[in-house]
Formats: C-alpha cells, structure tokens, sequence
C-alpha cells in the first residue's frame, strides 16, 4: 500500500512538473499582442492589392477601386509616402493614353498641392456612391469597347457635406481590362 501511495504521488508530482512546464513555455512564446498589432488603414489595404493578379472585372469595379484611393488621399491618417505609392496605384486604373498625357511626377504633384488644401480646410471624402451595374451605357465604337458611368463623392467640410459629381469614360484593354480614359464634372441633371 505504502509503495502504491508513493508511486502515485511520484506521477502526480510528474505531471504536476509538466503542466507548469507547459504553462511556463507557452507564456514566454506567447507574442506580446501590443507590440505586433499592425494597423490596417484604408490606405494599407488598398495598397495590399496587386491588380496585376486581381484587376476589377467590370467598370463599375474599376470605378469603385478609384474611389477607395482617393478617399484614401484625403484621409489625414494617410502619409506622404501612402499618398505616392496609391497615386501609382491610381495610374494602374488609368487607360495607357490617359498616362501619356501626364507624367507620373506632374501628377502626383499636382495631387500634393490638392490633399494639402483639403488638409487646410478639414476637407475629406466622407463617402461615395458609383452609378448601379444597370446604368453603365456601353458602346462600341473606333475606339473599342467604352463605357460611361457616373461617381459622386461626398466631401465632408466643418460638418457640412458637399457632393462632387463626375461622368467617367473607361475603355476595354486588349486584356479585357477596363481602364478610365478620362473624367468631366457632371451637372445635377445627368
């Protein structure tokens, strides 16, 4: 019986030393969570997609990936480096003639000067709305395969909301892409 009792007490002594074995491993190859937290920014995320391998399928898409960078360009989280590497993911939406007419360095300049004045006045892009799958007008023409849509951006300033109305035109790549080739302001009417 005695050597029963000591038997057990040698196993459970094992397993005792095990368990706070286990504990101690695991609480010194736990990452500490605050210090690993990356924060994901509107700006971070579209950065992390590569329209090499993922490019938006239709016009409406393409549409909606342009208006997620440019809210990204007016948030003030945003920084001078996001705003240069979204520009030239901006371009990648671009029809080829449309980034023939302005180098990338005019561009992003151009860009600078107006998120500056946004910054200056408390300006950002609160929200936007992209003209519904139905209302896209295709057309085909000696120029290929275009469509027009609209987008509406909603910019916030002290509160008061002001929506910027444009008509987009996007032509079909040989890869079946669907680049914008330019863009006008829109009248309340259209």
């Amino acid at each position: 019986m005695k050597k029963n009792n000591t038997r057990n007490t040698i196993i459970g002594l094992v397993l005792l030393a095990v368990a706070v074995l286990v504990i101690f491993l695991l609480a010194i190859n736990t990452p500490d969570k605050e210090a690993d937290k990356v924060k994901i920014t509107p700006a971070t995320k579209q950065l992390s997609k590569n329209y090499d391998t993922a490019y938006p399928s239709t016009p409406r898409t393409v549409l909606t990936e342009y208006a997620e960078i440019t809210k990204c360009f007016y948030d003030t989280e945003t920084t001078e480096g996001q705003i240069k590497d979204l520009a030239e993911q901006m371009r990648r939406l671009f029809d080829d003639e449309l980034v023939a007419n302005q180098s990338f360095d005019d561009f992003y300049n151009s860009l600078r000067s107006e998120v500056a004045v946004f910054r200056d006045k408390n300006k950002i892009v609160s929200s936007y709305s992209v003209s519904s799958s139905t209302d896209v007008k295709y057309d085909t023409n000696e120029y290929g395969s275009m469509a027009t849509l609209y987008l509406s951006l909603n910019v916030r300033e002290n509160g008061v909301i002001d929506t910027i109305k444009e008509q987009f035109v996007l032509r079909q790549d040989d890869e079946g892409h669907w680049k914008i080739v330019g863009w006008v302001l829109a009248g309340d009417g259209e």
